[in-house]
């Protein structure tokens, strides 16, 4: 009890990370609410239409939206398609063939610089994750597929009587929020018990926390009980937040969410457990932490959605657990239970926490 007001206290005094998190969250809620919002974006449009299928097609009527497109020859030189063009898309033979066996051909993309045509580039690719639901819905058959399209409105799929029966423009912004949350969460997380050990240890605090001194393992164990104790409230809040920008997309999957965000919390505080031991010093600490914070994000979908990954980078975001908490997301809302990804973060934990008692018997912190 001592340990964990000890925590709590230290915590409500780091200001920078409750701004961090708050400011966070609100920006990202921003800037998805105006990715979102494209219809008053504009840019010229060259596209190079390799495919001619119907998806093919209705990606170019969807890019007509944000502006003028041309269609390119195929026999235009590379270096001539983007004179007078702000944004060139190239569609690649076999696309609608390969999106509707569930693969996911990747789109080549050329722009000028100007952020309306990096945002319009956003905007294409989110039409295609709303276009794979509605792959997934029918089937991945053509008819039932323009079956569902045919039912568009401006502001997304609304499909009441199919299987999802939500907005998909609503489940995929969500989707990035929770994704970008993940990124929040571990930076916020994985530095909290690197850094109270190593000001613990410069000010011989844990030698002082009760009657009698403690052993390394212990004070670990119980800085880290303590951490999840604090960090459910913090997962609270977070989810609080999640409810009042996205009801119901958030609040009918409550109770799953609840569970990846709590093992999610647990992978967390077990890295920054095995970072605060092995670091020999701050510096090493930071470093190590905010590798780990960035390698997660770039290759666990909180940036890009794991869709859109390359197969090479899922290999490695198979290693850290942010990968696992953004699929058991993207199994959510395909009406999965995520047991897969819940399994492999909380056995990531164990695994996680077992090296560092390992650790600590060969380098106390003592030592």
């Amino acid at each position: 009890m001592v340990l964990f007001r000890h925590v709590a206290k230290r915590m409500l005094r780091k200001k920078g990370l409750w701004v961090f998190t708050f400011v966070a969250m609100f920006g990202f809620a921003l800037v998805l609410s105006f990715f979102n919002s494209t219809s008053t974006l504009s840019a010229s449009i060259g596209i190079l239409d390799r495919d001619g299928g119907i998806i093919a097609e209705r990606l170019i009527a969807e890019a007509e939206r944000f502006g003028p497109v041309t269609r390119l020859e195929t026999t235009a030189e590379e270096d001539t398609f983007l004179e007078g063009q702000d944004i060139v898309l190239v569609i690649p033979e076999r696309f609608t063939e390969s999106m509707l066996q569930g693969e996911t051909p990747r789109l080549s993309f050329s722009a000028t610089e100007g952020s309306d045509a990096a945002l319009i580039e956003q905007a294409l690719n989110a039409h295609l994750s709303r276009e794979r639901q509605l792959l997934i819905a029918s089937g991945y058959d053509e008819t039932g597929f323009q079956t569902l399209a045919d039912r568009e409105t401006e502001r997304g799929y609304t499909v009441s009587s199919e299987p999802f029966q939500e907005s998909v423009t609503t489940t995929a912004r969500t989707q990035a929020f929770l994704g970008l949350l993940s990124f929040v969460m571990m930076s916020a997380f994985l530095q909290f018990i690197p850094l109270f050990v190593a000001d613990d240890r410069d000010e011989s605090i844990y030698s002082r926390l009760f009657a009698a001194p403690i052993t390394p393992r212990r004070y670990v164990g119980s800085l880290a009980l303590s951490f999840f104790a604090v960090g459910l409230f913090y997962v609270l809040m977070l989810l609080a937040f999640s409810a009042v920008l996205y009801a119901d997309d958030i609040i009918e999957h409550l109770p799953v969410l609840s569970l990846l965000f709590i093992a999610y919390l647990g992978s967390c505080l077990a890295i920054g457990a095995l970072i605060a031991v092995a670091a020999s010093n701050r510096e090493k600490a930071n470093i190590w932490q905010i590798s780990v914070t960035m390698a997660a994000a770039i290759t666990g979908g909180a940036f890009i959605a794991l869709a859109w990954l390359p197969d090479s980078l899922k290999v490695v975001g198979r290693l850290l657990p942010t990968y696992w908490f953004n699929a058991g997301v993207a199994d959510m809302y395909a009406g999965k239970f995520p047991l897969l990804s819940l399994a492999v973060l909380v056995a990531m934990t164990g695994v996680l926490f077992a090296v560092t008692v390992l650790f600590l018997k060969k380098k106390p912190l003592t030592t």
